[in-house]
């Protein structure tokens, strides 16, 4: 680079990957995650003590206020974000059983 250039941190990207690798990488991925998707199937489905403690989880955290007058927001984003954590694996359950 020439002291007249400016710097563009972009050129020593490497450019664009090849789509063959890509494609590779893609589909390690894509195993991996319906990989997690059986097994969250597995336990929260097939397992009776997984049903158990799915349905613990949502009597505990979905059915029930977690927010009160005096929850901070930070109180209020952990709170939805359990809601959010169960509500993800029964979708994944309900999609998983297709």
């Amino acid at each position: 680079m020439s002291q007249n250039q400016e710097y563009n941190a972009f050129d020593e990207m490497g450019g664009v990957i090849n789509p063959a690798e890509q494609k590779r990488i893609d589909d390690l991925n894509n195993a991996m995650w319906n990989k997690l998707d059986h097994l969250i199937h597995q336990v929260f489905e097939q397992n009776p003590q997984g049903q158990e403690l799915l349905e613990l989880w949502k009597d505990s955290l979905i059915m029930h206020p977690s927010v009160t007058a005096s929850s901070t927001q930070f109180e209020a984003g952990i709170a939805e974000g359990k809601k959010e954590f169960i509500r993800n694996l029964i979708l994944t359950i309900r999609t998983v059983e297709g």
